[in-house]
């Protein structure tokens, strides 16, 4: 089934909007760097039993694996710090910008060609982008600089990882990637607790139940998008417009569970963006 890449992609974008709403959650119980490691530890233990093929890697194909953990907890730094300060439907917006460093990375250094319908698709991406941009709603407003700026570093670096998972893909498989992946995450999150001497509270933690439910939908996630990746029909360039779906999920998130403002309006923006990834996938 040459398509069912797209189908994993597509319900991996889900669950990624779906965390924007948790991770906004999750911060009103404890900070960020408390939830960055448990997150972590959780989705470490869920993959446990699944990765008795992951020390048959290759040494040179383990160190890679910790690049790309080193890259992805940058970038989940940035967000969870950018989230802090921001709203969910804003940030979810925001973080549509990475389909122009996706689309850059896969060009230039993947050589995957640059089509008229990608080009299409791209534009209109950029368009619903920049529309709600235009109409400044009071989060925007209040909204400092370098909290966009932490936005989009996170929305570069998770670029380059989505970069990085196509051409790891080609040397391992899913499980033995994602073993690699999430301990190295973890420890380097561990490691950012002990540094800082954060205190950990783990009443707190315990009843912080959005926690273990990122957990999950990470994995599973994860699992479905490194799959994805492995199939030679699948495009980083694609690949990183049909993420964008995610947008949905986070600005009904925002209005929903947030009381966020303006929701026809950002619907609207969304609509276009979504015709864009439309026309980049299937036309």
């Amino acid at each position: 089934m040459e398509g069912l890449w797209i189908f994993y992609v597509l319900l991996y974008a889900l669950m990624k909007g779906s965390r924007d709403g948790m991770k906004k959650a999750a911060l009103q119980k404890n900070s960020a760097n408390e939830i960055l490691f448990f997150y972590t530890l959780f989705g470490l233990l869920l993959i446990l039993p699944f990765s008795g093929s992951a020390f048959s890697l290759a040494p040179v194909y383990i160190f890679w694996a910790f690049v790309k953990a080193g890259v992805v907890c940058l970038s989940w730094i940035f967000s969870f710090t950018a989230l802090k300060k921001m709203s969910v439907s804003l940030f979810g917006i925001v973080d549509l910008s990475r389909i122009l460093f996706a689309t850059v990375l896969g060009i230039l250094v993947l050589g995957e060609a640059f089509t008229l319908p990608k080009g299409i698709g791209l534009l209109l991406v950029l368009t619903g982008l920049v529309l709600v941009n235009l109409r400044k709603t009071g989060e925007q407003r209040e909204t400092a600089v370098w909290t966009l700026a932490f936005a989009l570093l996170s929305c570069f670096f998770n670029a380059v990882s989505e970069m990085m998972d196509k051409i790891l893909m080609r040397h391992m498989d899913s499980s033995q990637l994602q073993f690699w992946f999430m301990l190295f995450m973890t420890l380097i999150y561990g490691a950012v607790l002990l540094i800082r001497r954060e205190r950990i509270s783990i009443k707190s933690i315990k009843n912080n139940y959005w926690i273990g439910l990122m957990a999950i939908t990470l994995i599973v996630g994860d699992r479905l998008l490194f799959e994805a990746n492995a199939s030679p029909a699948s495009e980083v360039t694609v690949m990183a417009a049909i993420k964008q779906s995610a947008v949905l999920v986070t600005v009904l998130t925002g209005y929903f569970f947030f009381g966020e403002k303006q929701l026809a309006y950002k619907l609207f923006c969304t609509g276009i963006i979504l015709s864009g990834i439309f026309i980049a996938v299937y036309l």
